[in-house]
């Protein structure tokens, strides 16, 4: 459809685990970075929402399904497309794909609209109504965001990560894009190097800002998945579910 927007990444080498596979963050980077780009497009991106509402978009829930991993410098596109919005929330999907037109992953997140002067959640039904294009109704897909689990703190493995400079993002807290790496890194090397991750959900319940201190509990909760929340002041930040391979 004409109305959905493409974009063509590369898999460098920064993208890149020690066995050649893209990270699961890549692929979160990669829909990051185009839906972007797409609501620049649309007249309701980061500038634009600054400028005109003091305002900017921020994450509440992503689902994605990886049904093949790219590799190291594999080229990929990205098509992403918004499908439905009300008073707090607005749907985005998105798909990538190989050059031949494999899917190789795809998934749905939600996404809120943020006052920079106090932080609260703005009417987004008021603020994208008026743009046509930022509602494609008949293109879902069977996919949805789903709430993360709480990890037991009894069953858990417990790490720690301090938000520093290089982990902030334009709107000045934590970047989305670090919490998979986050809960990731929170997983033992030996199974890492040995299973793909098959799908991811994250939920972001509250910002971060630099210096934070962030307390992270692991639990695997079945075979081949683990949750991950991340904890500041004994208050959930956010949770991330991955299952492998």
């Amino acid at each position: 459809m004409a109305d959905k927007f493409s974009t063509t990444f590369q898999v460098y080498t920064n993208n890149a685990d020690s066995r050649k596979y893209a990270k699961p963050g890549t692929l979160f980077a990669f829909f990051i970075e185009a839906a972007s780009m797409h609501a620049e497009l649309l007249g309701i991106g980061h500038q634009s929402l600054q400028v005109n509402h003091n305002a900017f978009w921020a994450l509440s829930k992503v689902h994605f399904d990886i049904h093949q991993t790219p590799t190291w410098h594999q080229k990929v596109t990205v098509t992403t497309w918004p499908s439905g919005y009300n008073r707090l929330f607005a749907r985005r999907y998105f798909q990538i794909k190989a050059e031949d037109g494999t899917l190789l992953a795809e998934g749905a997140s939600d996404w809120v609209i943020m006052s920079f002067e106090n932080r609260a959640l703005c009417n987004v039904q008021t603020i994208v109504g008026g743009i046509d294009k930022f509602n494609l109704e008949q293109e879902h897909l069977p996919i949805n965001t789903t709430k993360v689990p709480q990890a037991d703190s009894e069953k858990s493995v417990v790490t720690t990560r301090r938000v520093m400079f290089s982990d902030l993002d334009m709107n000045n807290h934590l970047t989305s894009m670090r919490y998979l790496d986050w809960a990731a890194d929170t997983i033992d090397n030996e199974y890492l190097n040995s299973h793909l991750a098959q799908s991811v959900d994250i939920n972001f319940n509250h910002e971060l800002p630099i210096n934070t201190d962030i307390t992270l509990l692991r639990q695997q909760t079945a075979d081949n998945e683990f949750v991950v929340n991340g904890l500041n002041d004994n208050r959930l930040a956010f949770a991330v579910k991955m299952r492998f391979e």
